[in-house]
């Protein structure tokens, strides 16, 4: 009996033996296949990483196009507002060049001619109202506006070759 106790004990002992062996074995299992899922978690997370790096620079440079653009496009609009106050500004113009010229071409009297070419010839004031049935101050004023309109003439003159330079 004492033969058969021992054989039991033996026969438990074997058992319990048995028993840790295999929950050592277990929980070296377990901690090896946590270690593969952390290494592989740890793998998917660094990819990841990158793939977000990637992404923030490619957002970064879209950014950097889209304020390009829509500085270009700013400029555009800013041009195109200027371009078309320009065009205005010649159209008003245009619309009263012809008036202009129209005055301009007309010729003053013939007599108002002759005050001018008997001053520059040397005739007085007095012998030109004379000769011609005028006023003294008639020929005065018409002497005035003569120098007047000589001097507008060399000014737009001027002016026109200023603009062409």
């Amino acid at each position: 009996m004492l033969i058969d106790k021992l054989e039991i004990l033996q026969l438990k002992g074997s058992v319990l033996l048995q028993n840790d062996i295999s929950l050592i074995a277990l929980t070296l299992a377990l901690t090896v296949l946590l270690f593969c899922r952390s290494v592989s978690l740890r793998r998917q997370a660094a990819k990841q990483s990158l793939l977000l790096e990637e992404q923030s620079k490619h957002l970064e440079e879209f950014q950097i196009k889209l304020d390009i653009n829509t500085s270009k496009t700013e400029r555009e609009e800013h041009f195109l507002k200027n371009l078309q106050q320009a065009e205005m500004a010649t159209e008003l113009q245009k619309s009263r060049s012809p008036l202009v010229h129209q005055r301009n071409s007309q010729r003053p009297p013939e007599r108002y001619e002759y005050v001018k070419s008997m001053f520059q010839s040397g005739l007085a004031t007095e012998e030109i109202s004379s000769a011609l049935g005028m006023s003294t101050i008639e020929i005065a004023q018409l002497l005035k506006l003569s120098s007047l309109s000589k001097q507008a003439e060399q000014f737009n003159d001027d002016k026109n070759i200023l603009s062409l330079a």
